[in-house]
């Protein structure tokens, strides 16, 4: 039997080494054949990708005349292999993560193949020290929360899984469509999808036992507090007005929010308790960050 063609999509924005070495990773570690890379440089300037060109031949490169962000970057890749490649497997991937394991991907497509009805397929993602960063989550109130088990063994449903590897069926694109672009430049995008293809009957699961290294946040973490802070708060209250209810919805933008412009997290795993929060560096100007993400709507940035 044939094995299913699977798409790999990676928007880099400014991390070359970083992406040399997840290329490199997936020649190395990967035991499953039927692939096909897709580099989608959205750097603005071309020079990744035609330094990518030349040091992995086999791997399709898109140049992106400008800067676009994460959504629009992975779908004009989303778009370019169903029309070249046509798969049945689109794996967004991150610059920035490293494969372990060779059998990674044959055990993703051998889960993706036993139900029909998964649509939307994610793994155990982890630090470069072991920790546990991310394996799904759920949709609690007004809460995105992260499943904390790092323990578990046996694939299970969540509600949302994270987009630094996020694997959707061609038949999931075909009914629910691309990611949604107004959360571009980057920040929700994947838990959005996620609940979009829920919403239409399509089961999102976790595949615990397969790992992956992610090195989180390079590509994000090398932009100004500000801007990220103005993305979150914009991209939040837009999630938000999108998919949760009345109550929740007033309590996570007014309420929530607000906290988060004065507050953060010690740890990115920890739950959200105030013993386990410290203060951000000036708050109040954080606070009128959140309120003109308020009043400027659905902008892009």
């Amino acid at each position: 039997m044939k094995k299913p063609k699977v798409a790999i999509i990676i928007s880099t924005y400014n991390q070359e080494k970083l992406l040399e070495k997840c290329l490199a990773s997936i020649k190395n570690k990967t035991d499953y054949k039927n692939y096909k890379i897709y580099v989608v440089d959205d750097s603005g300037k071309g020079e990744i990708g035609k330094k990518i060109k030349r040091k992995f031949r086999k791997v399709e490169v898109v140049i992106n005349k400008k800067n676009i962000g994460f959504s629009k970057s992975n779908n004009i890749g989303i778009k370019r292999a169903a029309k070249e490649y046509n798969p049945d497997y689109f794996l967004l991937l991150n610059d920035d993560t490293e494969m372990i394991e060779k059998n990674w991907l044959k055990n993703m497509v051998e889960v993706g193949e036993k139900d029909k009805k998964i649509g939307v397929l994610g793994c155990q993602i982890i630090y470069s020290n072991g920790e546990l960063q991310n394996i799904g989550g759920y949709i609690r109130e007004w809460k995105i929360d992260l499943e904390l088990d790092k323990n578990k063994k046996e694939v299970f449903e969540v509600d949302h899984v994270m987009g630094a590897f996020i694997i959707i069926k061609k038949d999931t694109i075909k009914e629910v469509g691309v990611l949604d672009e107004i959360y571009s430049p980057y920040l929700l995008e994947d838990t959005d999808y996620c609940l979009r293809a829920k919403k239409r009957g399509w089961k999102i699961v976790s595949v615990p036992y397969v790992k992956i290294i992610h090195k989180k946040g390079k590509s994000i973490d090398s932009l100004e507090d500000r801007k990220r802070l103005e993305v979150r708060f914009r991209n939040d209250i837009i999630f938000s007005q999108k998919h949760l209810k009345e109550y929740n919805k007033f309590f996570r933008i007014f309420i929530y929010l607000p906290l988060v412009a004065m507050f953060r997290k010690k740890k990115d795993t920890d739950n959200l308790r105030f013993n386990r929060m410290c203060l951000r560096e000036r708050p109040l100007r954080n606070l009128k960050l959140w309120f003109k993400a308020i009043f400027k709507g659905n902008k892009t940035y």
